[in-house]
């Protein structure tokens, strides 16, 4: 059940290790543009929020997979008044609904509603990463990967010592997420996962 912390990324509990073997300890999941469709100014209320094609899918796998995701996602709208935490609530609410229809399941959410340059969480920065890896103290470094379509999604994966998978047109997609880091060696799949500088 989540509450409404949690959905603004305020949860600090602990997230569970897998109960099986994993090919990945943790992926961390872009929103806008990586899970849904990413649309000028601010995804306000459920009406406006489109997973984009197999998004929904691909989170299901990875779920099915034992495999344990956490969406890190910019919403400096909530620092501009452009969007209330009740909008983002309504927001997040409605995606975890619409992945657990496919069998998805987020175990966790790190939001920066924070202004350009006022904080370290804002990604290309790497805290949100970081929070998310505090809470799961089990996880290995290079066995977590970032799963974004921005260079700033990059920036924060090689910050944060985990290794990127390129979500966007020119990478993988959103529906082959899965299919990439599961089924098949990305480093045999005509894809490249970047491993992150030595931290």
């Amino acid at each position: 059940m989540w509450t409404a912390e949690a959905l603004l990324g305020r949860d600090t509990g602990e997230i569970p290790p897998p109960d099986r073997h994993v090919p990945w300890d943790l992926v961390l999941l872009d929103r806008d543009g990586t899970l849904n469709v990413h649309r000028p100014g601010y995804i306000a209320s459920p009406a406006e929020l489109r997973l984009r094609p197999g998004a929904a899918r691909a989170v299901g796998q990875l779920t099915r997979a034992g495999v344990r995701t956490v969406l890190v996602t910019n919403q400096r709208g909530i620092a501009t008044g452009l969007l209330s935490e009740q909008q983002l609530v309504d927001v997040h609410t409605a995606l975890v609904q619409r992945l657990a229809r496919a069998g998805g399941r987020l175990d966790g959410i790190e939001v920066c509603p924070h202004q350009t340059g006022t904080c370290d969480c804002r990604k290309p920065l790497p805290g949100m990463l970081l929070r998310a890896l505090a809470r799961a103290p089990w996880a290995r470094p290079e066995r977590v990967v970032m799963v974004g379509d921005q260079p700033s999604d990059e920036a924060a994966a090689h910050a944060a010592g985990v290794a990127w998978l390129d979500a966007g047109p020119a990478g993988v997609g959103s529906a082959r997420i899965a299919d990439v880091l599961i089924s098949r060696d990305p480093q045999q799949d005509g894809f490249v996962v970047l491993r992150s500088r030595e931290r």
